[in-house]
């Protein structure tokens, strides 16, 4: 058995960013990266995308959180326990208090580091550390007293490219699933034209004019118990789709089931959130019965349109775009009701055009279903891997 050694050990720095505004700056046009959560993932520190900046200047001030070639980013507010290697090619970056910088000493191999942050052992040990307020976070001592399997660096070399090359597999697998997300909307607009110029002179329509009704999820509590899943706006991705995890019970009576209930091809319109997750959509595939909550407007098509073409319409940058302008702000909530949506205009494809669409997408989403299926496979060997790597048994 290994010995473990406190993480501060194993470090020269460890310490997190400052939010610039917190201290009287703006956020500027270009410059510094700054770094959130949101850039951080899956072992990589992505800088190109979702990236904020900040002027040289406030970057010269802001030194305790200034990022190097090699650190070790680790969030520790909200999604606590992303982690990611900074690339020898980075630019400077900065980053605000919900990412922690380790910087490594030589007795440790930062991939290593990686796999062990993002691992089940460390993964639990943040867990019991966590301090919940509104969020959760995990304060930089902390951090430094997680106790990691201190190893010889060529066995540690040698546990890390094993991970890396199950994980490269993962990776393959989340490649394909973002390429078919990229497939669907471009059959969208091949199909369609850009709803932005509609280009190919379909008739104008109000979404309402699409729609047999536009109704409100129930406001009543939900639990762990109850006939009914309750699906709510954490169960709609921004990219589109339904994601059936973390789900609430509640009972209906009968008389509440034809309001509160939907069923397969309603599309299901989140109202309320952040002013970037406002007016996610999805269509409902199943055939069971779920219930839907008060952030959710259920949008049910009529007879002389396709539900594919609607969902397909509203997840377009077009559409998204527009919802964005449309959205009032109510106590840092971004919210869009359903006489407004409603009021937002689509191009209108003859029905048969729309339901050749909805075929494509039949087919793109079973493949999907294949490449998650393999993912989860994938995902259960690198568990398997990860905890047999840090047990000493690889």
């Amino acid at each position: 058995m290994a010995t473990r050694v406190p993480l501060k050990d194993l470090c020269e720095l460890i310490t997190k960013g400052t939010t610039p505004t917190s201290i009287g700056f703006d956020f500027a046009d270009e410059g510094v990266g700054f770094l959130r959560v949101q850039n951080i993932s899956g072992g990589v520190v992505n800088f190109e995308k979702d990236t904020l900046f900040i002027d040289g200047q406030v970057h010269q001030l802001l030194k305790r959180s200034q990022i190097l070639p090699g650190d070790v980013l680790l969030s520790i507010a909200g999604s606590i326990g992303r982690t990611g290697v900074v690339p020898e090619n980075a630019p400077p970056l900065n980053c605000n208090q919900a990412v922690a910088i380790l910087r490594t000493s030589e007795k440790i191999y930062r991939p290593f580091l990686r796999h062990w942050l993002e691992g089940e052992d460390a993964q639990k040990q943040m867990r019991g550390a966590t301090v919940t307020g509104t969020i959760q976070n995990l304060s930089l001592t902390q951090i430094g007293e997680l106790k990691i399997p201190l190893l010889s660096l060529s066995e540690q070399r040698r546990i890390a490219a094993i991970l890396d090359q199950a994980d490269a597999l993962r990776a393959k697998r989340r490649e394909a699933l973002a390429l078919l997300d990229e497939l669907q909307r471009g059959i969208f607009i091949e199909m369609f034209g850009d709803p932005a110029t509609n280009t190919k002179k379909w008739p104008v329509r109000a979404v309402g004019d699409l729609l047999a009704s536009a109704s409100y999820g129930t406001s009543e509590k939900s639990s762990a118990d109850g006939k009914f899943p309750v699906l709510r706006m954490n169960n709609i991705t921004r990219s589109g789709e339904m994601d059936f995890v973390d789900l609430k019970y509640m009972d209906l009576d009968e008389s509440q089931h034809e309001r509160y209930l939907v069923r397969q091809g309603d599309v299901l319109f989140n109202r309320t959130n952040s002013a970037d997750l406002v007016g996610k959509t999805a269509i409902y595939r199943r055939s069971e019965p779920m219930a839907y909550a008060g952030y959710l407007i259920r949008l049910r098509i009529n007879a002389a349109n396709d539900p594919e073409y609607l969902a397909g319409f509203m997840n377009t940058s077009y559409a998204k775009r527009t919802l964005r302008s449309m959205c009032k702000s109510i106590i840092g909530m971004a919210n869009i009701n359903a006489t407004e949506v409603q009021a937002m205009k689509i191009p209108q494809p003859p029905l048969e055009l729309q339901s050749q669409y909805a075929k494509h997408v039949e087919t793109v989403i079973a493949n999907k279903v294949v490449h998650r299926r393999a993912l989860e496979e994938f995902g259960a060997l690198f568990a398997a891997l990860q905890s047999r790597a840090f047990r000493g048994e690889l």
